[in-house]
């Protein structure tokens, strides 16, 4: 399955998910201002950064991909805040931060380095950059929609957030599914066996409806650069996955980057 399909298939479920309970939840959460910036938010983060992050995966590996794209999203998210929204950062937080993502570069260097020259290569490194400036910004986007809402008195929760972004992002690559099957009607099409979409509705619930929606709910507490540098340490589940599932053993180091990168979290909660 090509990644804009996979793609397209987890938001529409999510998208369902997140709709049907932020109508019974939160039924008030919408904003006519604040919504349009959650649907660019949306836009950026899961059309454009989505579609690379799936481009990423399929070039590189799951590994190296978390690795690049989360620590782009937190450096990126922290000087959008820092320019956009002039949210300023303390020494000890950034201080944290990298030592987060020089956790997460101990832990998630991968075992058996590729060669680097390869078009495909640099094509899944470029992928993964532009997945992690897209969560980054929209990250930042997301925060200033709260703001508005937030002069008006409306609270828009974590879940509508993630309702809001995810649809925008599954309209988004509708599109882009809709284009692409038009122009190449044998390289789009929908799978014919149930497994891979039993496996991408669970990508759906663990992705964007649970992890999103919490992810938005911090930033409404959090900054970008603070959020993002502790949603980076999720990729540490990666070691225990791969084990799991590819038979992969983690090394001592990747263990010992491991908690070098938890730490990092537990030294930045306690500076807030």
């Amino acid at each position: 399955m090509d990644q804009i399909t996979a793609n397209l298939i987890r938001l529409l479920i999510a998208t369902f998910i997140l709709g049907l309970v932020t109508l019974i939840v939160e039924p008030r959460s919408f904003h006519p201002q604040a919504s349009k910036w959650l649907i660019v938010s949306g836009i950026v983060g899961f059309g454009v950064g989505d579609i690379a992050l799936f481009m990423a995966l399929s070039k590189i590996g799951s590994r190296l991909t978390i690795l690049i794209n989360f620590c782009t999203a937190t450096l990126v998210g922290a000087l959008s805040d820092w320019v956009w929204l002039g949210d300023s950062i303390k020494t000890e937080t950034i201080i944290f931060i990298f030592c987060i993502l020089a956790g997460l570069s101990i832990a998630l260097y991968p075992n058996r380095p590729g060669s680097n020259n390869t078009t495909s290569y640099k094509i899944g490194v470029i992928a993964a950059i532009v997945a992690g400036i897209g969560q980054g910004v929209g990250a930042s986007i997301s925060r200033h929609a709260s703001t508005i809402a937030d002069c008006d008195n409306v609270t828009i929760g974590g879940m509508s957030q993630a309702f809001q972004r995810v649809f925008a992002g599954f309209i988004f690559l509708l599109l882009i599914f809709l284009i692409k099957k038009i122009t190449n009607r044998r390289e789009v099409k929908f799978p014919t066996t149930k497994k891979p979409i039993s496996w991408l509705f669970f990508a759906a619930l663990f992705g964007p409806v649970l992890g999103v929606s919490c992810f938005q709910a911090s930033l409404q507490t959090m900054t970008s650069g603070e959020s993002m540098a502790i949603v980076a340490t999720s990729p540490i589940i990666l070691i225990p996955l791969a084990l799991a599932f590819e038979k992969d053993k983690p090394t001592m180091l990747s263990i010992l980057g491991g908690i070098f990168a938890v730490s990092g979290v537990i030294g930045m909660a306690l500076s807030s």
